[in-house]
């Protein structure tokens, strides 16, 4: 079985969005998640995308939809989206929203989360998460933000049945 990614940025009270939008704006975070998505798939739901507007240069991205949207491929569950990304030897970063993230934590087995320093309003929010299955593999700080590598401790399988 493939390994999954997650990757968010969130406060410590997990607002991941307010409004539609990311209640921030940090070039370095937006940098790091360039340098961690580039050349692999992203995998998001409809609402994010449309809040991007547009395909992210030099990934292959995937959206979580009931209908097509022009210029990128669309699956109607994450169970599909996953079986694409098995047949490539990319990894599969889950990116947003609050859906896909409430779908997907606990089948991956990698996540990337950015700790926002600062109080940010907001009404989407990161699902709750039982940092007991998790360890930290890596932690790395900047000036507006830690940025922290988990790892499930346990073989990465997971069921989407």
């Amino acid at each position: 079985m493939k390994e999954l990614y997650l990757i968010a940025a969130m406060t410590e009270k997990r607002v991941i969005g307010a409004d539609g939008k990311i209640p921030w704006h940090i070039p370095q975070e937006l940098g790091l998640f360039k340098k961690l998505t580039t050349g692999n798939i992203i995998v998001m739901g409809r609402k994010t995308y449309e809040s991007i507007g547009r395909p992210l240069p030099d990934r292959e991205t995937i959206v979580i939809s009931s209908g097509n949207i022009e210029g990128v491929t669309t699956y109607r569950t994450i169970l599909d989206a996953v079986r694409a990304g098995e047949r490539s030897d990319k990894k599969l970063f889950f990116i947003g929203g609050a859906d896909i993230y409430n779908l997907t934590v606990n089948i991956v087995s990698h996540m990337y989360i950015s700790w926002v320093k600062g109080k940010y309003e907001g009404d989407t929010y990161f699902p709750e998460i039982d940092f007991l299955q998790w360890r930290e593999a890596e932690k790395t700080y900047f000036d507006n933000f830690t940025m922290v590598h988990y790892t499930r401790p346990q073989s990465s399988s997971y069921s989407l049945m």
